[in-house]
Protein backbone atom coordinates (compact mmCIF):
# COMPACT_ATOMS: atom_id res chain seq x y z
CA UNK A 1 0.00 0.00 0.00
CA UNK A 2 0.99 3.49 -0.34
CA UNK A 3 2.75 5.12 2.44
CA UNK A 4 1.95 8.42 3.89
CA UNK A 5 4.83 10.36 4.38
CA UNK A 6 5.93 13.57 6.37
CA UNK A 7 6.43 16.88 4.81
CA UNK A 8 10.07 16.55 4.48
CA UNK A 9 10.08 13.48 2.58
CA UNK A 10 11.19 12.44 -0.72
CA UNK A 11 8.50 12.03 -2.80
CA UNK A 12 10.05 8.72 -3.85
CA UNK A 13 11.28 7.69 -1.59
CA UNK A 14 11.83 7.76 2.09
CA UNK A 15 14.74 9.68 2.27
CA UNK A 16 14.73 13.09 3.94
CA UNK A 17 13.78 15.98 1.68
CA UNK A 18 16.71 18.28 0.65
CA UNK A 19 15.44 19.86 -2.88
CA UNK A 20 12.51 20.67 -4.53
CA UNK A 21 11.71 18.99 -7.88
CA UNK A 22 9.90 20.66 -10.56
CA UNK A 23 7.54 18.33 -12.22
CA UNK A 24 7.47 18.78 -15.46
CA UNK A 25 11.18 19.44 -15.41
CA UNK A 26 11.37 23.44 -15.33
CA UNK A 27 13.11 23.05 -18.72
CA UNK A 28 9.80 21.96 -20.22
CA UNK A 29 9.00 25.57 -19.85
CA UNK A 30 10.40 28.25 -21.85
CA UNK A 31 11.86 31.01 -20.38
CA UNK A 32 8.85 33.77 -19.37
CA UNK A 33 6.61 30.80 -18.68
CA UNK A 34 8.38 29.40 -15.05
CA UNK A 35 5.86 31.20 -12.96
CA UNK A 36 3.92 28.87 -10.30
CA UNK A 37 6.03 25.55 -11.20
CA UNK A 38 4.60 22.03 -9.73
CA UNK A 39 6.96 21.48 -6.90
CA UNK A 40 7.34 18.55 -4.80
CA UNK A 41 9.98 17.82 -2.01
CA UNK A 42 12.59 15.42 -2.98
CA UNK A 43 16.46 13.88 -2.08
CA UNK A 44 19.10 14.74 -4.14
CA UNK A 45 19.22 11.47 -6.22
CA UNK A 46 15.25 11.70 -7.26
CA UNK A 47 15.95 15.16 -7.83
CA UNK A 48 19.07 14.97 -10.82
CA UNK A 49 19.00 11.14 -11.22
CA UNK A 50 16.42 11.23 -14.41
CA UNK A 51 18.44 14.39 -16.27
CA UNK A 52 19.46 12.53 -19.49
CA UNK A 53 15.88 11.77 -20.00
CA UNK A 54 14.72 14.80 -19.49
CA UNK A 55 16.84 16.29 -22.07
CA UNK A 56 16.26 13.40 -24.29
CA UNK A 57 12.25 13.36 -24.07
CA UNK A 58 11.92 17.29 -24.12
CA UNK A 59 13.95 17.37 -27.45
CA UNK A 60 11.93 14.37 -29.12
CA UNK A 61 8.49 16.00 -28.15
CA UNK A 62 10.20 19.70 -29.43
CA UNK A 63 9.66 17.57 -33.10
CA UNK A 64 6.50 16.11 -32.81
CA UNK A 65 3.60 17.31 -35.08
CA UNK A 66 0.18 19.05 -33.75
CA UNK A 67 2.07 21.29 -30.95
CA UNK A 68 0.89 24.64 -30.00
CA UNK A 69 2.42 27.97 -30.59
CA UNK A 70 4.42 27.63 -27.58
CA UNK A 71 5.27 24.72 -27.99
CA UNK A 72 7.17 25.87 -31.13
CA UNK A 73 8.82 27.85 -28.83
CA UNK A 74 11.16 24.67 -27.39
CA UNK A 75 12.93 23.99 -31.00
CA UNK A 76 15.45 27.33 -29.85
CA UNK A 77 16.17 25.42 -26.90
CA UNK A 78 16.69 22.05 -28.51
CA UNK A 79 18.75 23.51 -31.20
CA UNK A 80 21.39 24.99 -28.37
CA UNK A 81 20.88 21.32 -26.80
CA UNK A 82 22.07 19.49 -29.73
CA UNK A 83 25.03 22.33 -30.49
CA UNK A 84 26.34 21.36 -27.27
CA UNK A 85 26.05 17.57 -27.62
CA UNK A 86 26.27 16.40 -31.34
CA UNK A 87 26.07 12.66 -29.84
CA UNK A 88 22.65 13.44 -28.50
CA UNK A 89 21.68 14.72 -31.90
CA UNK A 90 22.51 11.34 -33.32
CA UNK A 91 21.78 9.38 -30.66
CA UNK A 92 17.78 10.92 -31.01
CA UNK A 93 17.28 10.90 -34.78
CA UNK A 94 19.65 7.71 -35.51
CA UNK A 95 16.28 5.95 -37.09
CA UNK A 96 15.42 9.28 -39.10
CA UNK A 97 13.25 8.93 -42.07
CA UNK A 98 11.80 11.47 -44.63
CA UNK A 99 8.42 10.49 -45.77
CA UNK A 100 7.00 13.28 -47.71
CA UNK A 101 9.69 15.82 -48.95
CA UNK A 102 6.28 18.34 -50.27
CA UNK A 103 4.61 17.79 -47.04
CA UNK A 104 7.71 18.27 -44.95
CA UNK A 105 7.00 14.87 -42.89
CA UNK A 106 9.45 12.63 -41.35
CA UNK A 107 9.69 10.10 -38.35
CA UNK A 108 12.00 8.22 -36.45
CA UNK A 109 11.87 5.75 -34.06
CA UNK A 110 11.40 7.18 -29.91
CA UNK A 111 12.91 5.63 -27.21
CA UNK A 112 9.83 4.30 -25.05
CA UNK A 113 12.03 3.71 -21.91
CA UNK A 114 13.70 6.65 -21.14
CA UNK A 115 9.80 8.47 -22.20
CA UNK A 116 8.15 6.19 -19.90
CA UNK A 117 11.33 6.34 -17.17
CA UNK A 118 10.60 10.48 -17.32
CA UNK A 119 7.05 10.39 -17.23
CA UNK A 120 6.82 7.71 -14.54
CA UNK A 121 8.74 10.27 -12.12
CA UNK A 122 6.44 13.35 -13.28
CA UNK A 123 3.33 11.50 -12.51
CA UNK A 124 4.51 9.55 -9.41
CA UNK A 125 5.13 13.37 -8.25
CA UNK A 126 2.16 14.71 -9.37
CA UNK A 127 0.07 11.36 -7.51
CA UNK A 128 2.48 12.47 -4.26
CA UNK A 129 1.39 16.41 -4.36
CA UNK A 130 -2.12 15.74 -4.83
CA UNK A 131 -3.27 12.90 -2.67
CA UNK A 132 -0.13 12.78 -0.44
CA UNK A 133 0.64 8.84 -1.38
CA UNK A 134 3.89 7.18 -2.59
CA UNK A 135 3.66 4.82 -5.59
CA UNK A 136 5.99 3.45 -7.72
CA UNK A 137 4.57 1.27 -10.02
CA UNK A 138 2.94 2.92 -12.99
CA UNK A 139 2.15 1.43 -16.51
CA UNK A 140 2.52 4.25 -19.05
CA UNK A 141 0.85 4.36 -22.32
CA UNK A 142 1.58 7.29 -25.07
CA UNK A 143 -1.35 7.52 -27.35
CA UNK A 144 0.07 10.21 -29.01
CA UNK A 145 2.71 8.21 -30.62
CA UNK A 146 1.74 5.69 -33.42
CA UNK A 147 3.72 2.27 -34.86
CA UNK A 148 4.93 2.27 -37.93
CA UNK A 149 2.50 0.33 -39.30
CA UNK A 150 0.24 3.35 -38.52
CA UNK A 151 1.69 5.39 -41.59
CA UNK A 152 1.01 2.76 -44.11
CA UNK A 153 -2.59 1.96 -42.35
CA UNK A 154 -3.77 4.55 -40.73
CA UNK A 155 -4.13 2.72 -37.78
CA UNK A 156 -2.85 0.41 -35.29
CA UNK A 157 -3.77 -2.48 -33.11
CA UNK A 158 -3.50 0.52 -30.59
CA UNK A 159 -6.62 2.42 -31.57
CA UNK A 160 -9.03 1.05 -29.42
CA UNK A 161 -7.20 1.55 -26.14
CA UNK A 162 -6.62 4.94 -27.21
CA UNK A 163 -10.17 5.46 -27.08
CA UNK A 164 -10.97 3.75 -23.84
CA UNK A 165 -8.27 5.85 -22.39
CA UNK A 166 -9.89 8.95 -24.23
CA UNK A 167 -13.57 7.94 -22.87
CA UNK A 168 -12.60 8.49 -18.57
CA UNK A 169 -13.85 11.35 -17.40
CA UNK A 170 -10.53 13.29 -16.02
CA UNK A 171 -10.87 15.80 -13.45
CA UNK A 172 -8.93 18.57 -14.55
CA UNK A 173 -6.00 20.24 -12.47
CA UNK A 174 -5.24 23.32 -12.11
CA UNK A 175 -1.79 24.67 -13.58
CA UNK A 176 -0.04 27.53 -13.74
CA UNK A 177 0.91 27.44 -17.35
CA UNK A 178 -2.01 25.32 -19.14
CA UNK A 179 -0.46 25.77 -22.84
CA UNK A 180 2.91 24.30 -21.56
CA UNK A 181 1.17 21.55 -19.25
CA UNK A 182 -2.10 20.40 -18.28
CA UNK A 183 -3.01 17.49 -16.53
CA UNK A 184 -6.03 15.60 -15.32
CA UNK A 185 -6.86 12.33 -12.73
CA UNK A 186 -9.70 10.26 -11.89
CA UNK A 187 -10.08 7.73 -9.42
CA UNK A 188 -11.01 3.72 -10.56
CA UNK A 189 -12.28 0.78 -8.18
CA UNK A 190 -8.37 -0.09 -8.35
CA UNK A 191 -7.00 2.78 -8.66
CA UNK A 192 -5.75 6.44 -10.14
CA UNK A 193 -4.88 6.81 -13.56
CA UNK A 194 -3.96 10.24 -15.10
CA UNK A 195 -3.69 11.87 -18.37
CA UNK A 196 -1.09 14.69 -19.23
CA UNK A 197 -0.79 17.18 -21.89
CA UNK A 198 2.29 19.13 -23.29
CA UNK A 199 1.96 21.97 -25.44
CA UNK A 200 -1.65 21.49 -26.30
CA UNK A 201 -0.56 17.98 -28.46
CA UNK A 202 1.46 15.34 -26.68
CA UNK A 203 -0.24 12.92 -24.82
CA UNK A 204 0.54 10.84 -22.33
CA UNK A 205 -1.73 8.27 -19.75
CA UNK A 206 -0.55 6.54 -16.67
CA UNK A 207 -2.08 3.95 -14.53
CA UNK A 208 -1.63 2.63 -11.14
CA UNK A 209 -0.37 -0.91 -11.40
CA UNK A 210 -1.96 -3.27 -8.55
CA UNK A 211 1.56 -5.34 -6.84
CA UNK A 212 -0.86 -8.75 -7.73
CA UNK A 213 -1.61 -7.82 -11.01
CA UNK A 214 2.08 -6.09 -11.99
CA UNK A 215 4.21 -9.05 -13.98
CA UNK A 216 1.02 -10.46 -15.61
CA UNK A 217 -0.13 -7.17 -17.04
CA UNK A 218 4.09 -6.50 -18.08
CA UNK A 219 4.09 -10.11 -19.81
CA UNK A 220 0.99 -9.16 -21.74
CA UNK A 221 2.38 -5.30 -23.10
CA UNK A 222 5.80 -6.84 -23.72
CA UNK A 223 4.00 -9.78 -26.04
CA UNK A 224 1.91 -7.34 -28.03
CA UNK A 225 4.82 -4.50 -28.22
CA UNK A 226 6.81 -7.40 -29.33
CA UNK A 227 4.35 -8.45 -32.42
CA UNK A 228 4.04 -5.33 -33.33
CA UNK A 229 6.67 -2.42 -34.06
CA UNK A 230 7.71 0.61 -31.61
CA UNK A 231 5.99 4.09 -31.39
CA UNK A 232 7.22 6.65 -33.81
Amino acid sequence: MPSNPSRDACYACDQPATTKEHTPPKSFFPPGKRQGLITVPSCSIHNCDNAPDVEYVRNAIAFHAGLNETGGLLIDTTKRSFDHSPALFSRTFQSFVVRSTEKHVATYKADLNRVKAMMTAVVQALHYRDQRQKWNRWQVFVPTLRSESSLNQGSDCWDAFRGLLNRIPYADRRTAEPEVFRYGSYALDWGWVYRLTFYGGFVVNAWMLREDTEDLYNTAIEARETEHEPNQ
